[in-house]
């Protein structure tokens, strides 16, 4: 456990380059590298959890193919902007690096389903963020274009993992320490994401408001390397 918290610092440590990019006028190389790395920090942990496990079951496999996606996930949105298309369009940027990650967090759906007991009385948690997106979209804070239908259903699958999280926080609350958090802030996070990558001139944030989408995300995945080990 201790290699798997010291693999999840360094890939904390490598995304605090993330704002190198704001000082770069050229190339793109600092904000690859340090999502490359701490992609491949996050990646190692999850392995280093594994590995103190005496069997591998489905669940912990299916959180470590997760990470494998979201790590192609994060390759794909650092180097976007070289992309004509993306350029052009907002949602073809979002859709290259967001597929990966889509699947990512249905398995972690899965897992934390198979986790916890049906409870309709966290029901509502799955329609939050859905709801906050259709919100900001009908207030023309956020204009999601022709991908408007794939973000939501993005953002109904980020609804349903914080659901399922939070039953198995009710059923093993030592695991629940790990997935509830990590899914709250992946979900958290990909609001900013909406908001930096859809938001209008008059209400898109600042580069730097990158911070609130990069050290969430990578906090929550380090906590998921963590729950490898547990589910």
């Amino acid at each position: 456990m201790y290699l798997t918290i010291a693999l999840g610092a360094c890939s904390i440590l490598c995304i605090m380059l993330k704002p190198l990019r704001l000082f770069i006028k050229r190339g793109n190389f600092a904000g690859f590298g340090s999502k490359a790395f701490a992609s491949m920090f996050f990646l190692m942990a999850g392995v280093a959890a594994a590995g103190t496990r005496e069997h591998l079951n489905w669940q912990a496999s299916a959180l470590l193919f997760g990470f494998c996606l979201a790590a192609v996930g994060d390759i794909l949105l650092a180097i976007e902007p070289v992309l004509k298309d993306a350029e052009r369009d907002k949602g073809f940027a979002f859709a290259l690096g967001g597929a990966p990650f889509l699947l990512a967090h249905g398995l972690n759906l899965a897992v934390f389903l198979s986790k916890g007991a049906f409870d309709w009385r966290l029901l509502p948690l799955a329609l939050l963020l859905p709801a906050l997106c259709g919100a900001l979209w009908a207030c023309r804070i956020i204009n999601f274009g022709k991908a408007g239908a794939a973000i939501l259903l993005y953002a109904l699958v980020l609804g349903a993992t914080l659901w399922a999280a939070a039953q198995a926080a009710m059923a093993d609350a030592k695991l629940g320490m790990l997935v509830l958090p990590a899914a709250a802030l992946f979900a958290f996070s990909d609001t900013m994401l909406f908001l930096s990558y859809f938001g209008n001139r008059k209400t898109k944030p600042h580069r730097s408001m990158m911070w609130f989408v990069m050290f969430p995300y990578y906090l929550a995945q380090v906590l998921l390397a963590c729950a490898v080990s547990l589910v």
